[in-house]
């Protein structure tokens, strides 16, 4: 237990788990005007402090965002806790905290930024000091947010996944706390082995992160050549019946089944659990990949959240 959670939350969220003198002095002091007011409640803008150690890199143009919650309200509260919860576990952080703030955002960068570019004065929020005792449970509760929105951008996701690999150790226990396979962490990681030339081709979208997780896997002299070699036999078109050449003693291999249900059942029954898991984050992120191409050729449409 974190000694945030020991402690107790701020007065002004109604906690009536026992805290110190200390804490209760600085909550009287820190309190903002929620008494009384069950969450996700409303605060000002002005209190809440961006995250100084956010996964994102670049927030990126705030405007649409900005526009959507001024117009179309705010679908869902941002997580923060308070600001001397987090010095707590940060006590190194003071200085890169935004002066006068009484909380820091944990999850919701991005929509506070755009509110306060919007001019709106208030934003939804829910107060949880549990997030995080030290900055890499913050970066943990950070990154776990955006890896379920498909927020990050690829080698934001990468960078942090590295920082959260330090602290866990391996692949596999770093896994498992993300409710991940081992093989998901490791694609993504294989990103940061990429050249600067193919790391720029993924940034601007000429290259599929999908495509570039496998480059990724190669020595940085043989990245070029593999993924060309990828691509190329990706666009090969498939021979016609009467340029495939068989073996008389090896007759065509037929499917079982042109149906999709039954062919679906009888690869999964032939798979193991492991291997299930694996083809499932396979399709996942082709879906992922096929969609975001599909926005890009459309207006895109706007997230209120």
């Amino acid at each position: 237990m974190s000694k945030a959670s020991r402690l107790g939350a701020g007065s002004s969220f109604g906690q009536t788990q026992s805290i110190s003198a200390r804490r209760a002095a600085i909550n009287q002091v820190a309190a903002a005007p929620t008494e009384g007011a069950p969450p996700p409640v409303e605060l000002p803008v002005g209190v809440i402090s961006l995250n100084p150690d956010n996964p994102r890199s670049d927030l990126g143009d705030l405007t649409d965002l900005g526009n959507s919650l001024r117009d179309h309200g705010q679908k869902t509260a941002i997580s923060i806790m308070g600001r001397f919860a987090y010095l707590e576990g940060n006590p190194n952080r003071e200085d890169d905290l935004e002066p006068g703030t009484k909380y820091v955002v944990i999850d919701g960068n991005s929509r506070l930024a755009a509110a306060r570019e919007a001019g709106l004065t208030e934003i939804k929020v829910m107060l949880d000091d549990k997030l995080g005792s030290n900055p890499d449970e913050i970066l943990e509760s950070a990154l776990v947010a955006n890896i379920h929105r498909q927020e990050l951008n690829h080698l934001d996701e990468a960078r942090a996944l590295e920082q959260l690999l330090k602290i866990h150790g391996t692949q596999e226990a770093l896994a498992a706390r993300l409710h991940r396979s081992q093989g998901w962490v490791s694609q993504r990681l294989a990103l940061l082995t990429l050249t600067p030339s193919l790391k720029e081709k993924l940034q601007s979208g000429e290259e599929s992160a999908a495509t570039l997780r496998l480059v990724g896997k190669k020595k940085a002299e043989e990245q070029e050549a593999h993924l060309q070699q990828l691509k190329a036999t990706r666009t090969q078109k498939p021979r016609t019946p009467k340029q495939k050449t068989q073996s008389p003693a090896e007759p065509p291999t037929r499917l079982p089944s042109t149906d999709a249900y039954t062919l679906a059942s009888l690869i999964i029954a032939e798979m193991d659990v492991p291997s299930r898991r694996k083809l499932t984050e396979l399709l996942v992120d082709f879906k992922i990949e096929e969609s975001k191409r599909m926005r890009a050729e459309k207006t895109p449409a706007v997230d209120a959240e």
